[in-house]
């Protein structure tokens, strides 16, 4: 059985893309020498957020947090010990706005208590 996981992505970039078996995650500089295989993500939300505080991300102005299933990846992700996974997804459990799913609030609460 397929574990869950989380991962926050502009809205307009869809889901298809997620299930490319050639799928590559990049750091921030998206130096290729970075690349890894497979989709990164964290286990749930709340290691999203822990993630998200400690390794911050540009944000669109229409994020939506992605619920999927997959298999992890064979490759290390670059931010392992921050809890970030590399997956390759089998299947979409939902998409919900970041800020329905709590995201923003999540993330003013851990800011606050740094």
């Amino acid at each position: 059985m397929a574990s869950t996981y989380v991962r926050i992505q502009d809205r307009k970039y869809g889901t298809e893309g997620l299930f490319d078996a050639d799928r590559l995650s990049w750091d921030m500089g998206m130096c290729d020498n970075n690349a890894r295989a497979g989709v990164s993500c964290c286990d749930d939300l709340e290691a999203l957020l822990d993630y998200y505080v400690q390794a911050p991300i540009e944000i669109s102005d229409d994020p939506v947090i992605i619920t999927m299933e997959g298999v992890e990846s064979d490759d290390e992700p670059l931010d392992a010990e921050l809890g970030e996974r590399l997956i390759h997804p089998t299947r979409i459990v939902s998409i919900v706005s970041a800020e329905a799913a709590g995201f923003y609030d999540g993330i003013n609460e851990r800011l606050e208590n740094i």
